[in-house]
């Protein structure tokens, strides 16, 4: 349960924090825009943007989409009068300003050509200045629209960030103060006036339009108020539906905690402490597969070929040599190693720590090698799935699963309500429950057995002395070796070099130290074999793209 939480935190986290750091940072503090209606139609457009910069830049972007049946012309750039380069690409304005750790205040004016549609009886200016391709947050933004000539007849709203902002000011300017405005989000603005103000606009319907806007404008509103009923009903509900999943996910985290805790006193009673090191219920490959959640590497090959020696499968010829004794083997993983090293890297069963080197440093060789490596990994856990040291559980976690997915809606829900509070608790409950069940499995007694056996040796092996490990029998002291280098403990690993320093040298030409004195060269040959041939595997870097149309855009730097 430890490593569930501990998962849980983790992704929690990285949830919480920025994935990633650029060299250049920016904010953009204010945009001002200001659209002046013209009495033909068009609509010209000044945009005042203030950008704070840290560290270098060599200018700012602007995404200009135009709607159906528009265009936009005339775009520049200038500050403080001085006017700017300005590169196009489609849809997309490059303004190039270069500079340093400085805020930055750049004009851009264009026109909108069509950008007035006019009726029988209003015109209407109805257009969005940015969209949810938009991957900047504006902290202020503000948009001014100009009628032709000053009159009190306006109609004017907005939908989603301009919902609510349009005021009214005096000569019917419409002001839309959004304030901040998220990256990634829409907002329309639709402004409508008397269309006597737009004599030299062709028309686009020859039709009436003012009861059909306010009666867009009264549909936005009720929709809003639902929207906000919703809201608020949801807000009310939320803690209690939320809670019942936290009680739910605390019941099964009390649930395994109970189940582990009566597992490791039965375990106890049937079993009583090991002085030094566990008895040898399964192999030493299989045993640090078991002991480090199946993952293993280069150390537990090390290992495996110095518990084939232990086992007498093979013996040490000289410095770097091995010869294979036989192979009548306990495990098929300790047959399928034999074969690997002695008859594919090495041959007529004689392996030599260069023919690692040697055999890695072919490119046709690595992949067969990191096939034959996982082929030897998966026989390895097949032994440990043999000594059923975890029970199965199956009904739990699929209950978990289940209702992990229960959730999926009321992410949704609480999302699009904008109820981000909940949202968060309710992904880490999401991401609780499939992790337990992807990843419960409590272990049998065995398991508890040999997991708290092994975990008590590792902690008592670093401070044990030379005269304790002398009593060891010869056997124990090759299994507790190979534990160190497989576990690549350090503490353990130091002990090994310590405990080796104590051996007088008369002997030396004992088969022990000749197991010992192998491991060395071994552990470092399995390493730079499994990194070389890890460095050619394929890689690829993803890619992708978006497009919006009918109108919008949005801001950036680079």
């Amino acid at each position: 349960m430890k490593k569930l939480l501990a998962l849980i935190v983790l992704l929690a986290s990285i949830m919480i924090s920025p994935l990633t750091t650029h060299a250049m940072e920016y904010s953009i503090d204010h945009m001002k825009i200001d659209a002046f209606l013209q009495k033909d139609g068009m609509v010209d457009v000044t945009e005042v943007q203030v950008y704070s910069f840290e560290g270098k830049f060599k200018g700012i972007t602007r995404t200009l989409i135009p709607k159906k049946g528009t265009q936009i012309i005339d775009v520049k750039a200038t500050e403080n009068g001085k006017k700017l380069k300005v590169e196009q690409d489609d849809n997309e304005y490059k303004i190039y300003r270069k500079g340093k750790d400085e805020e930055v205040t750049i004009n851009l004016t264009y026109t909108i050509k069509n950008g007035v549609q006019r009726y029988s009886d209003v015109g209407q200016f109805n257009w969005p200045f940015f969209d949810e391709s938009n991957e900047s947050d504006y902290e202020q933004f503000d948009v001014y629209v100009h009628p032709p000539q000053p009159t009190e007849d306006v109609i004017a709203f907005g939908d989603e960030e301009a919902f609510g902002t349009a005021n009214i000011n005096d000569g019917g300017i419409v002001h839309f103060a959004m304030g901040k405005v998220p990256e990634g989000s829409n907002g329309n603005i639709r402004v409508a006036y008397d269309a006597e103000l737009f004599p030299g606009t062709a028309l686009t319907k020859d039709k009436p339009m003012r009861e059909e806007i306010l009666a867009a404008k009264t549909e936005l509103q009720e929709k809003q108020a639902a929207f906000e009923e919703r809201k608020e009903f949801l807000a009310n509900l939320a803690p209690y539906i939320v809670g019942v999943f936290v009680f739910y996910f605390l019941g099964l985290c009390f649930y395994a905690w109970q189940k582990k805790r009566v597992t490791g006193m039965e375990m106890e009673r049937r079993f009583p402490a090991v002085y030094f090191i566990p008895k040898a219920d399964m192999s030493m490959p299989a045993t640090i597969s078991f002991m480090n959640s199946g993952i293993i590497g280069a150390e537990a090959l090390t290992a495996a070929l110095m518990d084939l020696v232990r086992k007498g499968y093979v013996k040490r010829k000289n410095e770097d040599t091995f010869d294979v004794v036989h192979r009548n083997t306990d495990y098929q993983h300790e047959n399928f190693l034999i074969h690997w090293l002695f008859d594919t890297i090495g041959k007529n069963g004689v392996f030599r720590l260069e023919d690692l080197e040697k055999y890695t440093k072919k490119k046709a060789n690595q992949s067969k090698y990191r096939k034959d490596f996982e082929t030897w990994k998966q026989a390895v856990q097949d032994e440990v799935k043999s000594h059923h040291l975890y029970k199965k559980k199956t009904k739990i976690r699929v209950w978990a699963g289940l209702s992990s997915i229960l959730l999926i809606p009321l992410v949704i829900l609480f999302g699009v309500h904008e109820l981000f509070m909940w949202v968060f608790f309710s992904i880490l409950l999401f991401i609780g429950l499939g992790l337990f069940a992807l990843f419960y499995r409590p272990r049998t007694i065995k398991g508890t057995k040999v997991v708290q056996q092994w975990k008590a040796f590792k902690e008592k092996y670093p401070e044990i002395n030379v005269d304790e490990w002398n009593e060891q029998m010869d056997d124990d002291q090759k299994r507790a070796f190979i534990f160190g280098v497989g576990m690549n403990d350090k503490r353990m690993k130091k002990k090994n070099e310590q405990l080796l320093e104590a051996i007088p040298p008369t002997s030396y030409a004992g088969s022990d130290l000749v197991l010992f004195t192998a491991i060395a060269a071994a552990s470092t040959s399995f390493e730079s074999a499994n990194n070389t041939a890890s460095a050619s595997s394929p890689g690829g870097t993803p890619g992708g793209g978006a497009g919006v149309g009918g109108g919008g855009g949005g801001s950036g730097a680079f």
